[in-house]
């Protein structure tokens, strides 16, 4: 019976270990990793496209619904999203 609640908990673990290879290096990755994969998929970042503008607005959003991003984080964490998911 042990073996079940085990198997869930590391294949949710390999899940996260994924998610977090789908951003690419840099400075905040760790720290972008952590906030937008609390609650979506790594992709729901990663597919988007978004000037500054667009990141900070969505940033805003996020923070606003629990991210764990401090006042200190927010540049920086906008500026990765901006450089590594930019307006098309």
């Amino acid at each position: 019976m042990i073996r079940v609640p085990v198997l869930v908990v590391g294949l949710m673990l390999a899940a996260g270990a994924a998610q977090a290879d789908d951003f690419p290096a840099g400075p905040m990755h760790d720290t972008v990793t952590k906030a937008c994969t609390q609650c979506h998929t790594a992709e729901v970042v990663t597919s988007q496209a978004k000037t500054r503008d667009g990141w900070v607005s969505t940033v805003n959003q996020m923070v606003a619904n629990g991210a764990p991003v401090s006042d200190a984080e927010f540049d920086k964490v906008v500026d990765y999203l901006a450089k590594n998911f930019p307006a098309k």
